[in-house]
């Protein structure tokens, strides 16, 4: 019995141990999540408005962004803690093209005082091409040794009614060419909007060399790209040599909008228009020593007045032939 009872009672010790233990555990637990807490970086934020309009951490009211657009965070921070190398970022996630050209801007590091309010602001832009979708735009706060400080704010991606960018231009023969050549291209548009766009005037133009022509493109509906005939511009055949923009802009909505873009061509001399090389003189060095023997040059009036001189003398002679005959015929008559 005594044995049984004793058995009994270490049971209940080891149990007792194994809750203790546990209890342990969960005190440790509870206080690494208190440090990492604690650990945050000590920095609050207290507004933060895009475009002057106030935005709320996971609010259900989605402020509504166009593509295509910039736009701007400005923000309020409060430093409950002096806190040295603080960065902020402000981020979009999501975007297709995110690895190249993220939806993002950071700034920072800079330092803080304790309890000190500072204003700070960051830019974004929104590409033309990025979906018409829900997002969330995330602010980031960190320094070297604090863990990060994270708010959420939800936004709603929309487009424009109307929004037609110039997607490419295409040249032909290609981007250089001679003086005289023929300069044909054509225009790709998209169209980014809401609506579908209906008779879209496209001119292509070398404001340089004056030249432009203009062709219409009948229908882009939304979301989709249309490509202009070829344009045809013939180039001067003795247009200077050099770099001369090509300019595109393309009317929409009933010509009450338009998009412009602008490319170049490097135009080369024609062969047709180059000039006759003037001659060139060459004098060769000699040797001081040596006789050179010197051309003599004719001196051009002089020569012109011999001849003339030679003329006289000729009508002189011919003159008193004339006489000497007359004299002749009145003498036998």
């Amino acid at each position: 019995m005594v044995t049984k009872h004793c058995y009994i009672g270490g049971i209940k010790k080891m149990k007792a141990s194994r809750m203790l233990f546990f209890g342990l555990l969960l005190m440790l637990t509870a206080l690494n999540v208190v440090a990492s807490h604690a650990a945050q970086v000590p920095v609050e934020v207290k507004s933060i408005e895009i475009d002057d309009v106030s935005i709320f951490e996971n609010d259900v009211v989605r402020l509504d962004l166009e593509r295509g657009e910039d736009f701007t965070v400005d923000l309020e921070l409060f430093a409950n803690e002096d806190v040295d190398n603080v960065n902020v970022r402000a981020t979009i996630y999501g975007y297709e093209y995110s690895s190249v050209s993220p939806i993002s801007d950071l700034i920072g590091p800079f330092d803080l005082v304790a309890n000190t309010t500072y204003l700070r602001k960051l830019k974004l832009r929104l590409p033309a091409d990025v979906d018409v979708d829900d997002y969330k735009l995330r602010l980031e706060i960190a320094n070297r040794d604090h863990s990060t400080l994270l708010k959420e704010y939800n936004l709603r991606v929309n487009t424009a009614r109307h929004f037609v960018t110039v997607d490419d231009v295409i040249f032909s023969p290609g981007r250089t060419l001679s003086a005289g050549q023929a300069l044909l291209g054509k225009v790709r548009l998209e169209n980014r909007g809401q609506k579908t766009e209906r008779d879209i005037r496209v001119t292509m133009s070398v404001p340089e060399l004056g030249l432009e022509a203009t062709h219409y493109i009948e229908k882009i509906k939304a979301d989709e790209e249309e490509e202009t005939e070829e344009f045809f511009l013939r180039l001067p055949n003795c247009a200077e040599p050099g770099v001369y923009a090509v300019n595109i802009v393309a009317w929409y909505n009933k010509g009450y909008d338009k998009v412009a873009a602008s490319s170049a061509v490097n135009v080369v001399e024609n062969e047709a228009c180059k000039s006759e090389a003037e001659p060139v003189v060459v004098v060769q060095a000699q040797d001081q020593n040596a006789t050179v023997a010197q051309p003599v040059e004719e001196n051009t009036s002089e020569r012109a007045g011999l001849r003339s001189a030679l003329e006289v003398v000729l009508l002189v002679l011919v003159a008193l032939l004339i006489l000497v005959g007359l004299a002749i015929v009145i003498a036998r008559a």
